[in-house]
């Protein structure tokens, strides 16, 4: 099938407004991915006739800093089909299917543009003889109000399926510490795909893995000399016609301030808690100052729920403070009353660890003594 053009009606003037949404750089990128997820999922059993049962979803994330910076997402997924493209391409286009993860029909647009002011998609689609690009030059479109871009097409294998966009001479260019931020937050995303073992993530050619925290082992603190006891339990309620939750908490051990907290998903996929932004409403965590805010952690599956267009955070309407109400309620429930084991525990180190500590104590004193005192 070859197909020449690409309507991008109506609205070609929103691309422009897409720059200033309220993105962050980690869940700007998870648009890409989550585009990938849903495309794999989808066409998991076209996929699987042709590369086995054992294949997987490879997503690589590239940035090349040398000006002009670009970004380059690739994935093997199923690739954009033909009869896609208008709906692919097209500003708030709703998919037919909003029960995955491309539900409102703006991620792949809205990121892009929030990115950079270019940009391209190549594409082969498994089945399809061809790789087509679309390139994306929005100020061009916006001020001559372009209503069709072309499509390059090339001969391809049909037995060839990817995605790839490029962002060009991007806005703001990834480094130092928002690259760790990046990978970080994406590995926190995905980490449930990432168990299951069908998805591989990598950036700048690293593959990211999650890795669980550990979970205290202990007598119950008002207890000292009882029975050990693995401070993790399950976590499940409904609540409202619709709305359940469904995961675990748990006692970090060792304490973290940046990494405690809940992780919130939906569909597999992290939507509020990455990172070092846990989910820590102070109903339930208390204060920056409490044992609670450093310890306790978990993951929570939420269903019947919406999210923003961004799907970083969750519209909660009037069901929060139902949802932390029944929450804190299973927390501190009498088979394992987590939330006051989180604030009353007191870990203590190992001998080992307090004699090297004052070693090091005795002999950083020492030297200091030495400086300002010679003989």
């Amino acid at each position: 099938m070859t197909i020449k053009k690409v309507d991008i009606r109506p609205g070609v003037s929103v691309l422009a407004v897409l720059r200033h949404l309220n993105y962050t750089p980690w869940f700007a990128l998870a648009e890409f991915v989550d585009n990938a997820v849903q495309s794999f999922v989808q066409n998991r059993a076209m996929l699987e006739k042709v590369d086995g049962k054992d294949i997987k979803l490879r997503v690589d994330i590239d940035i090349d800093t040398t000006a002009p910076a670009r970004i380059t997402i690739r994935d093997n997924a199923a690739g954009i089909f033909p009869q896609e493209f208008p709906r692919a391409f097209r500003a708030a286009a709703i998919p037919p299917d909003r029960t995955g993860l491309a539900e409102f029909g703006m991620g792949m647009k809205s990121a892009a543009c929030w990115f950079a002011p270019q940009w391209t998609v190549r594409t082969s689609a498994v089945g399809d003889p061809f790789t087509r690009s679309v390139h994306f030059d929005i100020e061009n479109i916006v001020n001559d109000d372009i209503q069709e871009l072309t499509i390059k097409e090339e001969r391809e294998r049909p037995e060839v399926h990817f995605t790839e966009v490029i962002l060009e001479d991007i806005f703001q260019v990834p480094v130092g510490r928002t690259v760790a931020k990046l990978k970080e937050h994406l590995t926190d995303i995905y980490r449930v795909y990432m168990r299951e073992g069908w998805l591989d993530l990598r950036f700048k050619g690293e593959r990211l893995e999650f890795e669980n925290p550990n979970v205290l082992r202990a007598p119950y603190f008002r207890d000292k000399g009882g029975e050990a006891k693995l401070w993790r339990k399950d976590i499940e309620f409904d609540f409202g016609k619709v709305l359940s939750a469904k995961g675990f908490a748990a006692r970090r051990e060792p304490a973290s301030t940046s990494r405690a907290g809940f992780a919130l998903f939906r569909r597999g996929r992290l939507i509020q808690g990455s990172g070092d932004e846990g989910y820590r409403p102070s109903f339930i965590f208390g204060q920056s100052n409490s044992y609670r805010y450093q310890r306790l952690f978990g993951e929570l599956h939420l269903e019947g729920f919406d999210v923003s267009h961004t799907k970083d955070g969750f519209r909660w309407d009037e069901n929060e403070q139902p949802f932390l109400g029944l929450l804190k309620e299973h927390l501190d429930s009498e088979e394992l009353p987590l939330l006051k084991q989180a604030e009353g525990y007191r870990s203590r180190a190992a001998q080992s660890q307090l004699t090297a500590a004052a070693q090091q104590a005795v002999a950083s004193t020492t030297e200091a003594m030495e400086t300002r005192f010679p003989d």
